[in-house]
């Protein structure tokens, strides 16, 4: 087989296990494929309004997620190796707050809506928020002052996917790799990375 041949395999591969992911996430959410559920959410953050010291751990944030007589889901999430940590109080990267990155419109979320992954790579910054009213993700971001809106990015334990038609942007604390038509288009080292 030619490398090409091997390569298109390869992310067809990893795009089924994208999807297959979002739908097992659909599925097993508490409230099933609605998201509707009797319990209610605890959130638990050390990202609180109190400052912390230079030599204070990095930040660790915890949802818990309880339903009566169902399972407990607890995400846990540290800065991954070869990402620079934050380095703002807060945890936020330095010049990002809870809605994304304060310079940036165009990587910045909606007023009011709160970011779960900031990141800025080589080349490009962007937050990944989700919708309050109805926990729908989006993705926000922009490169050489060009700016891109996607709805409904896969997110799960500091990875994303977002899908713009036949362009696809996998996300990690390692870097931004952008995918057209399967073939590989750019490679981008993270700079800064923050996941919630």
């Amino acid at each position: 087989m030619s490398g090409a041949v091997i390569a298109l395999v390869a992310i067809l591969a990893v795009l089924g296990l994208v999807l297959l992911g979002a739908l097992a996430y659909l599925l097993l959410r508490p409230g099933g494929m609605t998201g509707e559920t009797s319990g209610r959410a605890l959130t638990t953050s050390s990202t609180s309004s109190t400052p912390l010291s230079d030599s204070a751990l990095p930040p660790v944030t915890e949802t818990a997620y309880a339903t009566p007589t169902e399972r407990e889901t607890v995400t846990v999430t540290r800065p991954a190796p070869g990402a620079r940590a934050p380095q703002g109080s807060s945890g936020y990267p330095t010049g990002a707050d809870a809605s994304g990155w304060t310079d940036n419109r165009q990587a910045r979320c909606n007023a009011g809506d709160p970011a779960v992954m900031i990141g800025r790579t080589t080349q490009a910054a962007f937050s990944i928020c989700v919708n309050p009213d109805n926990g729908r993700y989006y993705y926000r971001g922009s490169s050489g002052g060009a700016g891109v809106e996607v709805d409904d990015p896969v997110v799960a334990g500091g990875y994303a996917w977002v899908s713009n038609n036949d362009v696809v942007y996998s996300i990690d604390a390692g870097g931004m790799e952008i995918y057209e038509g399967g073939v590989l288009l750019s490679s981008q080292p993270m700079v800064e990375f923050w996941a919630g």
